[in-house]
């Protein structure tokens, strides 16, 4: 005996689905504009999937891949799936993909609520009773779409998704189905639809995970932008405003960070980690806080009737850019300090002293920056002490990316004197004869010299790839070699 009535709730699900159809079909037209102005193809991805006693039939979303993708692979899909387009992420993460599958409920495919229909990959999987979880017509909302709404962030990093969905979620998922289905009511229907649409709205955003990866900025920044604008009225008045420039002071602690916070959010600045805060995000920052207060600023002068001071509104830019700059600095450099302190010392207590290789990196070019710090930061047995350079008259003496030019080819035996050096990194591609006399060097002090653009997997990126012979303790060759002595010949 069936525990609720089907005409009734067929009823419902005829009525929402129109209403839906109705009320959405200007967001439907522009999610479609979208998808065609983002990525050629068709606007409706349709898939069959098993309904009602396993019945196939085809379910219609909103395209979120490429429509040349096919099935290639996994057949789930995982935060930031590189398979989606741009706007494919954002249907995801809101869930407004489904918004064709009214049409669905329209057609008696679907309900509104029920189980949701697994694809044939997965047909295998409805078998002793699991089986009976077709029993129920599939829907949008239920159980399981209320707590598996961020399901795409739960696929472990280091398994396979398709086999962890099998092997871990479906079957909790068919339990849930299984434990609710078997007693859901109209009005319990009605309460699951309503919970679902409130989490799709809330789980846009994974809360707690942004909060802990972002929240101590965002805290942050909310007391830098009060501190500006307390220090810029300061500044501009040389002391606290008065009068109408007090009303307007007190208006501008509720209203700026109304204005300034959400213009950070959609610039983009809380996407990044705060301990690689880097040029780029630093343009970024400039951007969004010069967007923001001159929003900040019009806004006032509308609330205001023009009665408001420009140089306010100049002075607390620059305190702004000037305070949030500098509090990313600090924490990307204290981070940095600290995870370099605990390296070190996790290998003293290993072994005793400090057992680091000392690198001289040959090459301060855009190359070497990239390589010292890649060295430096990656890898907790290197240290790298500066850099070689042969344009010794204008660098000799300079520090660059925090590394200083400690001289040229000329100087390696007062260097390795003063600093033992363990060995030798070139950036760049050494004639033969520079080779030889490195080589001959780094042999007689027991030194190993690496030449990086003749390592093979860098060989494959070069314009004029070349093989080199290196000895026992000269790296960067491939598998056939040239004496370093001969014309290197490009490979195929």
């Amino acid at each position: 005996m069936k525990t609720m009535n089907d005409s009734l709730k067929r009823g419902l699900d005829v009525l929402l689905a129109g209403l839906g159809l109705l009320v959405g079909a200007p967001l439907m037209a522009l999610i479609a504009l979208l998808i065609r102005l983002d990525s050629p193809g068709r606007v409706i991805f349709s898939q069959p999937r098993m309904g009602l006693h396993g019945q196939v039939f085809l379910m219609h979303k909103f395209r979120k891949f490429p429509d040349d993708w096919g099935n290639q692979g996994s057949g789930v899909t995982v935060a930031a799936d590189v398979r989606m387009t741009r706007i494919g992420r954002i249907l995801e993460r809101t869930k407004l993909d489904e918004l064709p599958q009214l049409w669905n409920i329209l057609r008696g495919d679907m309900s509104f609520v029920g189980p949701r229909p697994e694809t044939l990959r997965f047909k295998d999987l409805f078998v002793g009773p699991f089986a009976r979880v077709h029993d129920y017509l599939p829907g949008i909302f239920g159980p399981n779409q209320v707590a598996f709404r961020n399901e795409s962030h739960l696929y472990p990093a280091d398994q396979d998704p398709e086999t962890f969905y099998r092997e871990k979620l479906f079957p909790q998922k068919a339990r849930n189905d299984l434990a609710y289905f078997s007693q859901a009511t109209v009005a319990s229907d009605l309460l699951w639809i309503l919970r679902g649409l409130w989490y799709s709205v809330i789980g846009v955003v994974d809360w707690v995970r942004w909060f802990h990866r972002a929240g101590k900025v965002l805290i942050a920044d909310l007391l830098i932008i009060q501190v500006a604008w307390f220090g810029a009225n300061l500044l501009r008045f040389e002391g606290l405003p008065r009068g109408h420039f007090w009303d307007l002071y007190l208006t501008g602690t509720w209203l700026i960070p109304l204005v300034l916070i959400p213009v950070l959010l959609l610039g983009g600045n809380y996407r990044g980690l705060v301990r690689h805060f880097a040029a780029a995000d630093a343009i970024r920052l400039a951007v969004s806080v010069l967007f923001g207060w001159t929003l900040v600023q019009l806004t006032m002068l509308v609330i205001a009737e023009r009665n408001v001071s420009l140089m306010v509104g100049v002075l607390a830019v620059g305190l702004t850019l000037a305070l949030m700059g500098a509090m990313r600095i600090a924490r990307r450099e204290r981070i940095r300090r600290l995870n370099a302190r605990r390296q070190t010392t996790e290998i003293t207590e290993l072994h005793g002293g400090d057992p680091r290789a000392v690198i001289l990196v040959y090459g301060a070019g855009h190359r070497g920056v990239a390589v010292s710090c890649l060295l430096d930061h990656g890898f907790p047995n290197a240290r790298v002490i500066g850099f070689l350079d042969d344009n010794d008259r204008e660098l000799v003496g300079r520090t660059i990316a925090g590394y200083p030019v400690l001289g040229s080819e000329r100087d390696l035996n007062t260097i390795h004197a003063v600093h033992h050096l363990h060995q030798i990194w070139l950036t760049f591609e050494p004639d033969r004869f520079k080779h030889r006399r490195l080589s001959d060097w780094c042999e007689a002090q027991g030194v190993t010299l690496c030449v990086l653009p003749w390592s093979a997997p860098f060989l494959e990126l070069s314009t004029r790839p070349r093989i080199v012979i290196h000895s026992s303790k000269n790296y960067g060759s491939g598998a056939d070699t040239l004496p370093p002595d001969q014309p290197a010949q490009a490979t195929e």
